[in-house]
């Protein structure tokens, strides 16, 4: 069992720590996006992908977990978003306390890349539709605009100087 706990709490952290990675990618991206940062961008977008990848490992991990232990996938609660349930009377308080506090601030910070996630798509969708307005611009100004011819310089006017006194 307390091996089993110990895994419960690896998963959980290690999950909370590349969350909190995700978060910074995406506040990060979006300073990128507004300075029209396109190396910046993709580096994120890169780090962004390497991220979910190793959530959906780790999740992975976790349900082989739930499968090993024979737990059944409907019994997972709503507040163990891991598959980490445990009985109560198997854990001390000081564990339960951390364990509570751990999902409790997954939930936050999950909560937080969903908003930075919806802002960051925002910030592309504006980038893209400008991006389009000046490719329209660009596209419909070439059978207008004509080059300016090079014509001799104009020799200003002389301009003679008159006095009223």
């Amino acid at each position: 069992m307390d091996s089993e706990l110990t895994t419960s709490l690896d998963l959980l952290e290690r999950r909370l720590t590349l969350m909190r990675q995700l978060a910074s990618s995406l506040e990060q991206a979006q300073t990128s996006v507004v300075r029209s940062d396109l190396r910046g961008i993709d580096n994120h977008t890169v780090r962004q992908r390497d991220l979910c990848e190793a959530l959906s490992q780790l999740e992975g991990e976790a349900r082989r977990r739930e499968v090993s232990a024979g737990k059944n996938k409907n019994d997972q609660q709503k507040d163990d978003p891991m598959g980490l349930r445990m009985t109560e009377n198997a854990i001390s308080p000081e564990v339960r306390q951390r364990r509570k506090s751990l999902a409790e601030e997954l939930v936050r910070v999950e909560l937080q890349v969903s908003q930075l996630n919806r802002v960051y798509a925002g910030l592309l969708r504006r980038a893209q539709r400008t991006l389009q307005i000046f490719l329209r611009v660009l596209a419909g100004s070439g059978n207008t605009y004509a080059a300016p011819k090079h014509s001799a310089a104009i020799a200003p006017p002389s301009i003679q100087e008159v006095s009223h006194v």
